[in-house]
């Protein structure tokens, strides 16, 4: 019950950050995946910070403090479930959490959140760049090879990357 775990916690429409600073205020670890982008507009390009999964924001406490946080936080709905709207609250494996937070925090705009699962492919080690030494899933998606970190209910946080910068594991 006092172990922390990574959830997935739910906010209203546009209210990601204000959620995010409240429960870091609390002593809550808080992860809000953005990513910048260069917009267009007909005199300027600017670059702007986008969430990467609106309404989300990622929590690392306890079971406890999970609870306590949906009645203390304004504007945090809920926490996600392993099955909608019953059981158990959805966690993401520290491991995984790691992963997904060097994906996003490498790269600026390329990062991409596909909310159907991939088949499993191979495991690979990452040789160079900021995911060296993470082992995660090698994919095939729109004919561009990808590493894919998984995200329960979420789905699959993938990066392009070329296959001479990965090693296959053995099985």
């Amino acid at each position: 019950m006092n172990e922390l775990h990574w959830y997935i916690a739910c906010t209203r429409s546009c209210q990601d950050k204000n959620v995010a600073a409240a429960l870091s205020a609390k002593g809550y670890e808080v992860y809000v995946p953005v990513r910048r982008e260069v917009r267009q507009w007909s005199d300027r390009k600017k670059v702007v910070e986008s969430l990467l999964t609106p309404r989300i924001v990622f929590v690392r406490c306890t079971e406890l403090d999970r609870r306590r946080s949906v009645e203390e936080i304004p504007y945090l709905t809920h926490y996600l479930s392993e099955y909608p709207g019953k059981g158990k609250p959805a966690r993401v494996p520290d491991d995984q959490m790691s992963a997904f937070m060097a994906m996003v925090d490498s790269v600026n705009g390329e990062v991409t959140v596909l909310n159907r699962q991939l088949r499993p492919g191979d495991m690979v080690r990452v040789k160079e760049g900021a995911l060296e030494g993470r082992i995660v899933e090698l994919v095939n998606v729109d004919g561009r090879d990808c590493l894919a970190v998984r995200l329960p209910l979420l789905g699959t946080a993938c990066i392009q990357i070329e296959r001479k910068s990965v090693e296959l594991l053995d099985k």
